[in-house]
């Protein structure tokens, strides 16, 4: 038995915002009903096969990575030598209100489904983390021109209120059902039981900064307050820590939840359909390992440092003097904000979303199938899940092939081509989907240390990581109907 587990999937996710990497699926997985995974798109939904079963832990991976504020091309000014540094002019210009860095990573464990006439049922384990971090653009500015000078705040007053961190990873045990109504109508409900592992959770930012004009006096107020829960125990010592014991922290936590995806899709006329889902409405009550850290109230003044008590002192004496002021400034800090763990048990949700989507059959015959597709998706409350608007274009070719390509916008970003594919070899089945087709296209950065130009670190990041999403996977899939026959909706 392992006794120090300190690596977890939060963790990891965190150290991951730096890398191409809220976990939402595609878009365009609906239109592919060669697929099992199609459920997640809407629950109303189901596959061509009669047997489907995903391959354990490779059925479904799914990546993403967004920054709307670094653009290597774009914030790296390059000299003659070659040597590239930060243009922090260039930075600003690219952070509107907030600069924020995310990033997601699902893996589906296990997946069977299976369809009995006008029933289809299926049951999945998978696990999800997401995080995200946004920091707002008075951050920036102040690092860029401090407090004073060419930038003026209002009211001297840099507002940081903006400055959220967002992160969970949780174990989902799914269960779906969905029923063919009638011939223009199927319906379907997917119930989740949800088991906490890490989360952490901005619940109040309003920090504010204010500088006097006069005096240069610094003045904060505000407050801040964040939620823990899983990650008290894996920076500390602390033997009751639930990274102590594997078994315990893969099964034996106390953070349990539910969430229910709901969904319907209807055909008004013969080869149109629609489609409308809403998808992880629910939450979790998180009670291991919870750590709240912060201040209803931020209230402190800082007049500056007074040297003349030790300017004229040398050597250790200059240091000590020194030591000693700075370190009654953090003891004064410290009982202004009483930054001390509190264990509440506390309740989140997940990052739900709505879904609306509609799709139109161009043409069919025995070898070839081709529809135009189009679905828009958006956060419900609190959630991170930007709105999505995707447009594309989706061909099967015999009973092997399904393609398509498709044009996706999201709120705060460019808009990018994606694509798909999944093929059908007997009852192997292999996909990939990706959002952006420009995901490949990265920036290698060389980092040189200013004290041995000799020492450099080379980072290789996306050239534009605004929207990057992918997922792929295998299955085995028995039993599926004939092209004719694999309509959803019976005639």
């Amino acid at each position: 038995m392992i006794k120090r587990l300190r690596i977890s999937v939060l963790t990891f996710a965190a150290l991951a915002v730096a890398l191409p990497g809220k976990a939402q699926f595609s878009g365009q997985v609906s239109e592919y009903d060669f697929l099992p995974q199609r459920v997640y798109a809407n629950p109303a939904l189901r596959p061509s096969g009669k047997l489907n079963i995903g391959f354990p832990g490779l059925s479904n991976i799914h990546l993403e990575h967004h920054n709307n504020w670094f653009r290597p091309s774009r914030i790296l000014q390059s000299d003659a030598n070659g040597n590239a540094t930060l243009d922090a002019v260039q930075i600003l210009a690219g952070i509107d209100k907030a600069a924020t860095t995310s990033a997601g990573f699902g893996m589906e464990i296990l997946h069977v489904g299976l369809r009995m006439k006008k029933h289809y049922v299926h049951v999945r384990v998978a696990e999800r983390s997401q995080f995200e971090i946004s920091l707002p653009r008075d951050i920036f500015v102040l690092g860029v021109y401090g407090n004073v000078g060419h930038n003026e705040f209002d009211n001297n007053t840099a507002d940081f209120g903006g400055l959220n961190i967002n992160g969970i990873h949780f174990r989902e045990y799914a269960a779906g059902y969905n029923y063919q109504w009638n011939d223009q109508l199927s319906l379907g409900l997917t119930a989740k039981y949800l088991y906490g592992m890490e989360r952490v959770f901005t619940r109040e930012s309003s920090l504010q900064l204010r500088t006097d004009p006069n005096t240069y006096a610094l003045e904060t107020s505000g407050a801040f307050l964040v939620n823990t829960a899983g990650i008290y125990g894996t920076f500390t010592d602390d033997e009751d820590g639930i990274h102590n014991d594997v078994s315990k922290y893969l099964f034996g936590l106390n953070n349990h939840g539910m969430a229910f995806d709901f969904g319907g899709v209807y055909e008004p006329i013969k080869k149109l359909k629609i489609q409308v889902s809403a998808h992880d409405l629910g939450f979790i009550r998180w009670r291991s390992d919870v750590a709240t850290y912060g201040t209803t109230d931020a209230s402190f003044a800082f007049n500056g440092i007074d040297l003349t008590d030790f300017i004229f002192q040398t050597g250790n004496e200059y240091d000590e003097a020194l030591d000693a002021e700075v370190q009654q400034l953090l003891d004064d800090l410290e009982n202004a904000y009483n930054f001390e763990r509190t264990t509440e048990s506390f309740r989140t949700g997940l990052n739900g979303f709505f879904r609306y989507g509609a799709s139109y059959e161009l043409y069919r015959n025995e070898s070839f199938r081709g529809s135009v597709w189009t679905n828009l998706h958006h956060g419900v409350g609190q959630s991170l899940i930007p709105t999505r608007f995707a447009l594309g274009y989706n061909q099967t070719l015999w009973r092997v092939l399904q393609g398509g390509v498709h044009y996706s916008k999201q709120s705060g970003s460019q808009g990018f081509l994606g694509a798909g594919l999944s093929v059908q070899a007997g009852f192997f089945q292999l996909y990939c989907m990706v959002e952006n087709l420009r995901f490949l296209q990265l920036t290698q950065i060389n980092l040189i240390d200013s004290d041995d130009n000799d020492k450099r670190t080379e980072l290789i990041y996306p050239s534009n990581a605004s929207d990057i999403r992918l997922q792929f996977g295998m299955n085995f899939v028995f039993g599926r109907k004939t092209t004719q026959e694999s309509r959803p909706m019976i005639r």
